[in-house]
């Protein structure tokens, strides 16, 4: 498990510091904050290797940098390693390298080395790239890389380069259609996997009708469709999910929610999957922990789906875990009111974390900021809370309006400059709208005929 993750002098703010919950840790705020950014940084501290971009020191990127300036980017990690638990590791920019380089200072209790986690980690990224890592895949690499080195050493000006990339990045279309390389297959993909486990009726696919049915919205379960031939020119048989109404929709088809959804569910089976069978082969104890990550969790869901995503998602891991002792993290980014709204009943603020992105205004700085979880109810109370900072749940045009009005009662116009207001009213508010009735009385008090 992530601990804690602390920055600075590197991405949007000089100073970050995150305590993440053991169980479930949520990122909230506007655009280009820096919630995405966080979870890059989390990633690559567990797996040491970046799913996208290398984050850069704000000196480099701002072109600022001064040979008399004494800031140094700095980015420290506390987390289960494979070598030891809740260890914390230091990185320091090298600017000749443009590279992290782990530093040990032991006043400080920093552990020196580079070892990534002992969790299998899943993460979606919000254009649905999904990158994976496992701990037992990067245990075989690194034997593979020593042992590579010690063989190179007995021979005389020889070099044996050894580069394995522990971790697994696949695009939307790696992850459905696989990906080969040297003339062998890499990895099947979703595609190839699905229709093999449903013929199998392996434990994947059992595990996979279980998420389906976790996954469906309350009132409309899907369910797995049968395997069919779609194309002329394409031999492979689709996989296709089954409505409510019993229409079987080839996977490839389906709505981008529904990809997205059944995208996550499969890299989580097939994760855990390749993990037991690289334990049986490599005879190693399975993991004891898996952490989850996803950026914008709600992208392309209805509604319906945002409120239950989340416990959806602890019900998935739920299943496909039930015969090991296994202990789960999430962590996510969202946008969404009704994501928040879902976890009023279920947050605990022992095992769980709020976070909440923000600019200052005077100083110009991002801000992050722990939030006491507070039960708001519903989605609208959720969109006018600190957490998102709206006035109101409505559009922009009825707020306005409704301010004119008040500005008009408290500031006692005219009764012309009253009726433009009230214009504005009816092209904006519903005929049932509860401002109706304030304005109303206001108006009758105020003897303006409108």
């Amino acid at each position: 498990m992530i601990k804690t993750l602390e920055l600075n002098h590197v991405g949007p703010s000089e100073h970050l510091e995150i305590e993440f919950g053991d169980r479930l840790t949520v990122f909230t705020g506007d655009n280009g904050l820096g919630k995405s950014f966080v979870l890059d940084v989390a990633w690559w501290m567990l797996t040491k290797e970046w799913a996208g971009e290398m984050a850069m020191p704000q000196s480099l990127i701002n072109a600022s940098y001064n040979h008399s300036e004494q800031v140094e980017p700095v980015i420290l990690g506390r987390f289960d390693s494979i070598n030891a638990h809740n260890v914390l590791q230091q990185y320091i920019f090298q600017r000749l390298g443009q590279v992290w380089n782990c530093n040990s200072r032991r006043e400080e209790g920093v552990i020196a080395g580079n070892a990534p986690s002992d969790s299998i980690v899943v993460y979606m990224k919000c254009d649905d790239t999904v990158a994976m890592y496992d701990p037992v895949k990067a245990q075989a690499d690194e034997y593979a890389r020593l042992l590579m080195q010690e063989h190179s050493s007995h021979y005389e000006n020889v070099s044996i380069a050894f580069k394995q990339h522990t971790t697994r990045i696949y695009t939307q279309a790696e992850l459905w259609n696989g990906v080969q390389k040297k003339r062998r297959q890499e990895f099947n993909g979703l595609i190839s996997d699905w229709g093999d486990w449903q013929r199998e009726s392996s434990f994947a696919y059992e595990c996979l009708k279980k998420g389906v049915e976790h996954l469906s919205p309350k009132g409309e379960p899907y369910s797995i469709g049968s395997l069919r031939r779609v194309k002329a020119d394409d031999s492979r048989k689709f996989p296709s999910i089954r409505s409510v109404l019993g229409k079987e929709t080839p996977l490839i088809y389906a709505s981008a929610g529904i990809r997205k959804i059944l995208s996550l569910l499969y890299a989580m089976t097939w994760a855990w999957a390749e993990h037991i069978e690289l334990c049986e082969k490599y005879t190693m104890k399975p993991a004891s922990k898996i952490i989850l990550m996803l950026d914008e969790v709600e992208s392309h869901l209805h509604p319906q789906w945002q409120r239950s995503i989340l416990k959806s998602l602890e019900s998935v891991m739920g299943s496909l875990l039930v015969d090991y002792d296994v202990s789960t993290q999430l962590i996510c980014t969202t946008h969404s009111p009704l994501v928040l709204a879902s976890l009023d009943p279920i947050f605990d603020e022992e095992k769980d974390a709020l976070y909440t992105f923000d600019m200052n205004r005077e100083t110009c700085e991002i801000e992050l900021k722990r939030e006491e979880w507070v039960r708001r109810g519903s989605s609208a109370a959720w969109l006018t809370s600190p957490v998102f900072g709206l006035e109101t749940d409505s559009s922009e045009q009825r707020e306005e309006a409704i301010k004119e009005a008040k500005l008009a009662v408290r500031n006692r116009v005219s009764e012309e400059e009253a009726r433009v207001v009230h214009e504005k009213l009816v092209a904006t508010l519903h005929q049932a709208d509860p401002f109706w009735s304030f304005w109303r009385t206001r108006a009758e008090k105020r003897g303006w005929k409108l």
